[in-house]
């Protein structure tokens, strides 16, 4: 009988998760071809194409859907069973961890974060994946280490920690006409404003708040990110709102933008960073969610 290659479970594990055979080569620290024959040795493993171009992507059969939660399972715990146990060396600490964040963190955090754990575990590498829909299965299944975002409902047995808390604020162009008299909820809605949403939403928590006013303001610009948001304030009379957090990584924003209070009842924001509670004990994860916890107390 012929002893399986126990290489190509990780091989499957990494292709099926990136979907680029690029990708899996420069992760894995292989060249593209030596990735691209461990694809051809699984697939004549399985029996299954397992990969298939849709366009000008990779895709997944549904036979390596079906294979891929028992594949990764049994590369944790192989994983697992070989990592050695001990106290933490950092200064040879061989870990790749992906954490889960928007792009107004990643912004103002990722560069800090990662100099703070390079000082002390050089080998380490962070990967930012972008927030999406709520997947808390990408937890649950190690497709990231990290979830950091607004507080909200997980499943139960997920582990979660307040890391900061932060609120929205105005946001014109400097000679802006609202800027000229104090900014009262009836001013605030006589101007047309930009909503931030990555589902294309027009109302969230202002609106209501407005609501209860018996007022309502008009959204004529719906964007999916912050810094698309901050780029059409300086040549329109629109009205932004973004979290102070935002802000950092704008430079010069005194010159070209202009914040105010807003004058609404509006909730504080909780950010929270969370995790599965299989890593609680796992010395290097603690590590980095310390890391994490650190730089966002720093001033």
């Amino acid at each position: 009988m012929t002893t399986p290659d126990l290489n190509l479970l990780i091989a499957f594990d990494v292709l099926i998760e990136e979907c680029s055979v690029m990708r899996a080569a420069e992760r894995m620290g292989m060249s593209a071809p030596s990735m691209s024959r461990a694809l051809a040795r699984i697939r004549e493993t399985v029996g299954d194409p397992v990969l298939v171009r849709a366009g000008r992507q990779l895709v997944p059969t549904e036979r390596a859907l079906t294979l891929r939660q028992r594949v990764h399972d049994a590369v944790e715990q192989a994983s697992s069973v070989l990592r050695p146990e001990g106290p933490l060396d950092l200064a040879s600490l061989d870990r790749r961890f992906t954490i889960r964040a928007n792009e107004v963190f990643t912004s103002a955090f990722a560069a800090r974060l990662m100099a703070r754990i390079t000082a002390k575990a050089p080998k380490v590498i962070l990967r930012f994946a972008p927030e999406g829909e709520e997947d808390d299965d990408a937890l649950r299944e190690g497709r990231i280490d990290l979830d950091v975002g607004a507080l909200r409902e997980m499943g139960p047995e997920m582990r979660v920690q307040t890391i900061f808390r932060d609120h929205y604020v105005g946001i014109v162009r400097p000679e802006h006409p609202i800027l000229r008299e104090t900014v009262t909820p009836e001013r605030f809605v006589q101007f047309d404003q930009i909503s931030v949403s990555r589902r294309g939403r027009s109302k969230g928590p202002i609106d209501r708040a407005l609501d209860a006013l018996g007022l309502a303001r008009r959204v004529t610009l719906i964007v999916s990110s912050f810094y698309t948001a901050l780029c059409a304030l300086p040549t329109t009379d629109l009205i932004g709102l973004v979290p102070t957090l935002a802000l950092r990584g704008v430079a010069d924003l005194g010159t070209t933008l202009k914040t105010f209070e807003l004058p609404l009842p509006l909730e504080t924001v909780v950010m929270a960073q969370a995790w599965h509670p299989r890593l609680d004990h796992d010395s290097a994860h603690r590590f980095l969610r310390e890391s994490v916890r650190l730089v966002c107390a720093e001033p």
